[in-house]
């Protein structure tokens, strides 16, 4: 996981790293005996032998004990980073920079739509206000409300008389605190729905996937460990989960998909509209042909049907149970396939900045071939550059601070990265959108990336009587279509 790679820690800011800090009025040398506790073998080792070790909590380090020390939050912050950038970054952004905020029952609200593809049986389409101002517009913004009714939605105690509780979280951003290393820290003062405490409870046992890219998992249980220990609090950039697989037919935790849903003021995902029969055309000598399977709305849809049958091509990865410590988090990358995402926080808090497409990639660290730059040493890196009064306007970042409850819009082709201020939970879904000004771009992806799929999507398109979404396809879709009819056709007259 790279964790134990020679420099994995060279950027030291995390406090426990500080080479030496005060303790009642008296310098005490850390760095020593913490790297001691560090090289001792590969992760899995450690991890094992962290009895053999005390227990080093990053505030305990940062500001020792007993009734004379001061807080982190009044300590001097020259030798730390990362206390002092968060602290930074748990502030509200600049009104130039922060997004847009927009109830989500407002966003869902039905508004006429004419366009000269079919039409309902009114005369006229019918999408959400959300569609018309942000997805056709590829805006970012903030949606509140959203997670009304779901399981998964933790409780939170506010302090003082909150007349709405959809008010913008901004306006109560005192309740919300650092928990430190404590027992506090796995729930974030929340309680039921999906704290990290309660899938701790729930699914100690199961193991989760750090990526898609090479698979690595590990259990809760053992995670909890990693992010409490010195190597979890040590970790420039710590290892978060970026689980694609949990609401899988044999995933133990397949059952998670009943506890949220997708939101309504989102577009119909276009990527549900897959012809199940043209993927199995070569193999089955009998297909209905008069069916369409993703002829449903998104929110109607939560996949636990997908992939039945072996032969069946999946679509791409496209849902994520998010789980991260403080420090970690996504850096720079635009999303695959020119597909949509939003982003909903059940616990902690994320500090976002989402640039627009036309942003030169090298100038916000994206360089090709070279590693992702971490979120963590991004933020300390390149924040002040791109929020300077000399940055370009036309360049100019949308920035968010998300707490629990809030989601987050994310519109196809902008870079963006994300950075977690305290151990984190969140569910994000990519979907594929007719509207915006990428549409096209996104068959041409699909096309080269997922050529399967893009056939099956096609196929499936034309099923559902949305033609006018495939006539941008690129050709050579259109002819292995064209093609696996012929076949079926062949097969039929046997």
């Amino acid at each position: 996981d790279g964790c134990d790679l020679p420099g994995w820690r060279c950027q030291r800011i995390a406090p426990c790293m500080n080479s030496t800090q005060k303790r009642n009025s008296v310098v005490v040398d850390i760095e020593s005996p913490l790297e001691g506790t560090l090289n001792i073998g590969a992760g899995s080792t450690l991890m094992r032998r962290e009895s053999q070790f005390p227990f080093i909590s990053s505030k305990v380090l940062c500001c020792g004990s007993g009734p004379n020390n001061k807080s982190h939050d009044e300590h001097d912050n020259n030798n730390c980073w990362w206390y002092s950038a968060k602290q930074r970054f748990d502030i509200p952004p600049s009104s130039d920079r922060d997004a847009p905020v927009v109830d989500h029952d407002d966003a869902a609200t039905l508004v006429d739509y004419v366009t000269n593809s079919e039409v309902s049986d009114s005369g006229q389409r019918k999408i959400t206000m959300f569609c018309r101002e942000y997805e056709i517009k590829n805006r970012p913004v903030k949606i509140v409300g959203a997670t009304e009714g779901w399981p998964a939605m933790p409780c939170y105690e506010s302090v003082g008389d909150i007349p709405d509780e959809r008010q913008h979280y901004q306006e109560i951003n005192h309740n919300w605190r650092d928990v430190g290393v404590t027992s506090e820290l796995l729930s974030g003062g929340g309680k039921g729905g999906w704290t990290f405490a309660n899938l701790l409870s729930r699914f100690g046992n199961v193991s989760f996937r750090f990526s898609d890219t090479h698979g690595e998992m590990m259990s809760l249980q053992t995670y909890t460990k990693y992010i409490t220990n010195p190597e979890g609090l040590s970790d420039d950039s710590p290892l978060g989960i970026y689980d694609s697989e949990f609401g899988d037919d044999d995933s133990p935790t397949s059952v998670l998909l009943e506890e949220y849903s997708v939101p309504k003021c989102f577009s119909p995902d276009l990527f549900d509209f897959v012809d199940d029969d043209a993927t199995t055309a070569e193999t089955n000598e009998e297909t209905t042909g008069n069916e369409c399977s993703g002829c449903v709305e998104s929110d109607e849809k939560s996949g636990e049907e997908s992939n039945q049958a072996t032969n069946i091509i999946p679509r791409p990865p496209y849902r994520w149970v998010l789980i991260g410590p403080e420090r970690s988090g996504t850096g720079m990358h635009v999303d695959p396939l020119w597909t949509n995402a939003w982003v909903t926080v059940l616990q902690g808090r994320k500090r976002w900045l989402l640039f627009p497409p036309d942003t030169p990639h090298a100038a916000i660290g994206m360089v090709n071939d070279k590693p992702q730059i971490p979120s963590s040493i991004w933020f300390r890196d390149f924040y002040d550059t791109v929020t300077s009064p000399s940055w370009p306007e036309e360049y100019k970042p949308v920035e968010v601070l998300q707490y629990p409850g809030e989601t987050v819009y994310v519109p196809a082709g902008w870079p963006h990265l994300v950075l977690n201020l305290e151990l984190t939970v969140a569910v994000t879904h990519n979907y594929a959108s007719e509207h915006g000004p990428f549409f096209e771009r996104m068959w041409k992806e699909v096309a080269q990336d997922e050529p399967d799929f893009a056939v099956a999507w096609y196929s499936g398109l034309e099923k559902c009587g949305r033609g006018d979404l495939t006539r941008v396809a690129p050709p050579e879709i259109s002819d292995q279509v064209e093609l696996k009819d012929d076949r079926v056709n062949a097969l039929g007259h046997r």
